[in-house]
């Protein structure tokens, strides 16, 4: 399949056109008796010089490799996705503290792909993407492997509680560490009303 691809490849490009091009002139010069019984050859030789001389096909840049943002957005809506086929299994409430887990994650990385005003954010952005992952791949998983899991003698209500805890635990974290993440957009817009009110005298 790859031999059979690379020929494709070759067939399309701008040399094995160029070749044919000059083949076709070498059989358009025997048909005009420039050329006599040599005229396999000529166009041979003149499809050698046109693939020669011909610009190489552009190579294509290389597919950019996702940022870690993109990634655990992606992890994320899988866990959630997960959720939403297991709601059956879990506790009442559960599905609706995941959710707003998983959306307060959103926000958080959606902030910290916006580089930030102060150096005190941008020095701590690497810490607060990596409580997010902790979130995303530690915690939420851990959470709902360990209910749905549970061994059959595990009292219900028990661990309906256990889960309960759990994930308001997580929830209060992710909605502290939103709190840390700034929001450089509305930062900026509250900068600007400000100057325009010392402009204007308003306060």
């Amino acid at each position: 399949m790859t031999g059979f691809s690379a020929v494709r490849r070759y067939l399309d490009s701008r040399r094995n056109i160029a070749g044919m091009v000059g083949a076709l002139v070498g059989v358009g010069l025997h048909l005009a008796g420039v050329v006599g019984d040599v005229w396999p050859v000529v166009a041979i030789g003149l499809y050698a010089v046109g693939a020669l001389v011909a610009p190489p096909d552009p190579v294509a840049e290389p597919a950019a490799e996702p940022s870690l943002t993109d990634v655990l957005r992606r992890e994320a809506e899988a866990q959630l996705t997960r959720v939403e086929l297991e709601r059956e299994e879990l506790p009442p409430g559960a599905e609706r503290t995941f959710r707003h887990i998983v959306r307060t994650v959103r926000v958080v990385l959606d902030r910290l792909d916006r580089p930030a005003d102060q150096e005190a954010d941008r020095v701590a952005a690497p810490e607060r993407l990596a409580d997010a992952s902790e979130i995303v791949r530690v915690e939420l998983p851990a959470c709902l492997d360990t209910y749905l899991r549970r061994p059959p003698w595990t009292p219900p209500d028990t661990a309906a509680r256990e889960l309960a805890a759990q994930l308001e635990m997580i929830s209060a974290g992710a909605d502290r560490l939103a709190a840390q993440v700034p929001d450089v957009h509305a930062g900026r817009a509250a900068d600007l009303t400000r100057e325009m009110r010392r402009r204007y005298g308003q306060r």
